[in-house]
């Protein structure tokens, strides 16, 4: 009478070599004689036949092929805030500090700390961060050395035949102004606009300007203006014929292609128009840059 044929259901992390050391027949028999390849792994449930006879010696538990190492598990880093993969914004031309924090409601200084920018200026076609996904975005009046907080909506004027953008000395911070009859003698800005006139020509202009709400410029005599033609970050001599006075501003971007901006060559802080003596209003000045 012959003997029933002995079979295996496959459990959980078995393979050829452990079943086939539970009934002691070589892993290669085991799959020849079940026409499996034994390159192939086993799946669970799967019934194998185990041969009554044996060709192969078994193999020792010491001889089966050590398991590969796990590869090793990378730690994850702790997220400091949910969502912090950073947002890029691609420079375009003529595109300043000032227009790109307004398009991503985002502060210029947090924008220059996530780039490591120290200066105003930027290259046409230059990657930046402005953004961290998931943050909550930072207020957009909140600049760097009190920057301006413009209470004005800044879509960008792109002019037909924009200057090229010149490179500004470095000259070191001025030392702070003191406040002198009301104000500051033109402002901290003036010896940096003194260092970049005398690296270039100066072009000059005659025309209205404008004034916008900042609250820089009141405490430490830091004037920004923005401007058309003077790219971002280099200086403009403002002055007020009306009363002769001059000041020095920091050109922080375009000026804003609205109705309400048609006509001016220029926008100053009111920080700035006070100094120069000028009206709520707008009012004619001359430019030097």
């Amino acid at each position: 009478m012959s003997q029933a044929q002995k079979t295996h259901t496959v459990g959980a992390k078995e393979s050829l070599f452990s079943i086939g050391r539970k009934y002691d027949v070589h892993p290669r028999e085991l799959a020849a004689y079940n026409n499996i390849s034994f390159e192939t792994g086993l799946t669970i449930g799967q019934v194998l036949k185990i041969p009554a006879k044996k060709s192969m010696a078994p193999v020792a538990e010491t001889s089966a092929p050590a398991k590969p190492a796990p590869a090793p598990v990378k730690p994850i880093a702790p997220q400091q805030s949910k969502g912090a993969n950073p947002v890029y914004h691609t420079v375009a031309k003529s595109e300043g500090l000032y227009g790109i924090s307004k398009k991503y409601n985002v502060a210029i200084d947090e924008i220059k700390k996530w780039n490591n920018l120290n200066s105003d200026g930027l290259v046409e076609g230059m990657r930046l961060i402005v953004g961290k996904n998931g943050s909550a975005p930072a207020s957009p009046d909140v600049v760097p050395e009190k920057e301006e907080t413009v209470q004005v909506k800044a879509p960008e004027a792109k002019p037909s035949n924009p200057a090229p953008v010149r490179e500004v000395p470095r000259v070191a911070p001025p030392d702070a102004v003191k406040k002198v009859n009301g104000g500051f003698a033109g402002g901290a800005f003036k010896s940096l606009y003194e260092a970049q006139a005398a690296s270039k020509s100066v072009t000059q202009d005659r025309g209205l300007a404008g004034i916008f709400k900042s609250t820089s410029g009141w405490e430490d005599g830091k004037y920004y203006c923005l401007h058309n033609t003077a790219p971002a970050g280099s200086y403009v001599k403002i002055t007020n014929p009306a009363t002769q006075k001059s000041v020095y501003a920091k050109v922080l971007d375009l000026i804003p292609d609205l109705s309400d901006n048609n006509g001016l060559i220029i926008r100053i802080s009111n920080a700035a128009a006070a100094e120069l003596g000028a009206a709520a209003g707008n009012f004619d000045c001359t430019l030097q840059f």
